[in-house]
């Protein structure tokens, strides 16, 4: 009961469940086309909430460990986890009195570490502190999430973008899959005429590639790596509430 509970806590809900439903879009919109699923919600309500929750199960863990496998390839792209890179002075996202003030907060606040000063840094190449200290913020964060709220905030958001471009592979591969169904279904003799006359019979393919464009069009690299940082910043930000 009590891990059934936690499958729809509001974590679970933004960064993974929803992230599920759009993954489903492209699959529930050809069942409708289909008549597998009928539209009208009230009589079929029993119906297409098992369909749903069946779809949201299977894709549920699959977004996750996705979104999880393009995080690894995302830290070896960027050369560290943000919230690491944000605490180098290598790096100049963050100034370095504001990064020389959180070091010596994280050094009294952290059993065992000693975050290295500019001119440290420079002479070795070490993350072990950094990810150490790390280590210890997000979970004192994660401990405080109604003072925290903000950063809270920005993990949701930030494991919302990373799941559901992880997945994006997905939702191509169902609009273009149902593309190719549909057009093998219509037949080819039946292509020059549907070119002249393409209603009704071209919806579903037609409803695909807007599908196809929109999700291409939004779910970007870019926009995961600009999530990972602003939770970044906000994590590193608690210091100062320390």
């Amino acid at each position: 009961m009590k891990e059934h509970n936690n499958l729809f806590d509001d974590f679970n809900l933004h960064a993974r469940i929803i992230p599920a439903l759009i993954v489903t879009v492209p699959i529930y919109v050809y069942l409708v086309a289909k008549n597998i699923i009928s539209i009208s919600f009230i009589e079929d309500v029993i119906i297409n909430s098992c369909i749903g929750l069946l779809l949201v199960s299977v894709f549920y863990r699959v977004v996750r460990n996705l979104g999880k496998k393009y995080e690894e390839k995302m830290y070896e792209e960027l050369g560290g986890k943000p919230s690491t890179i944000l605490l180098r002075y290598s790096n100049s996202l963050i100034d370095d009195i504001t990064k020389t003030r959180y070091h010596k907060k994280l050094n009294k606040k952290v059993s065992g570490i000693k975050l290295p000063t500019k001119k440290e840094e420079e002479k070795k190449d070490d993350d072990i502190q950094y990810e150490s200290a790390i280590n210890w913020l997000r979970k004192y964060a994660n401990s405080n999430r109604d003072k925290e709220k903000r950063v809270y905030q920005e993990l949701k958001d930030y494991n919302f973008w990373r799941n559901l471009y992880g997945s994006k592979k997905i939702i191509i591969w169902s609009c273009l899959i149902t593309i190719i169904i549909e057009i093998i279904s219509l037949g080819p003799e039946n292509l020059i005429g549907l070119m002249i006359n393409p209603y009704p019979k071209c919806v579903t393919i037609f409803t695909m590639i807007v599908i196809l464009i929109f999700f291409c069009i939004i779910i970007k690299k870019k926009n995961v790596k600009n999530k990972a940082f602003d939770y970044a910043k906000a994590l590193l930000e608690v210091c100062d509430n320390i």
